[in-house]
């Protein structure tokens, strides 16, 4: 928040500046990729990325990779792996679309429930 309200955040500089960064977004119109694609949308995309960026997407480039290779790195201990997934699964909330719609109507909608 504080970035919009001082107007601080300039994604060319990040590009202009950050070899990863430049390396990354040339890659999206790079030959490789453009066999995938269409070359005036992933044009497109790297123009907004570097001049738009509405949601400062660079600023978290870093992070993102870092993350990223922890993941695929994780992912090569196979037994590490499958216990994280355990673990993750586990402490999923049970999700039901019927129970939620029924504690909105109970708790905020208030609706006849003698339908």
């Amino acid at each position: 928040i504080a970035r919009y309200k001082t107007g601080d955040y300039r994604a060319k500089d990040y590009y202009e500046n950050d070899k990863d960064i430049r390396r990354t977004l040339d890659f999206i119109t790079s030959p490789t990729l453009a066999q995938y694609g269409d070359s005036d949308v992933l044009q497109r995309l790297k123009d907004e990325l570097i001049s738009k960026d509405w949601y400062m997407t660079l600023l978290d480039f870093r992070s993102y990779k870092e993350t990223k290779n922890k993941a695929l790195s994780d992912y090569n201990d196979r037994i590490s792996w499958a216990r994280k997934m355990l673990i993750n699964i586990s402490k999923a909330v049970y999700f039901s679309s019927d129970r939620t719609i029924e504690e909105y109507n109970c708790d905020i909608w208030h609706l006849n429930q003698e339908i």
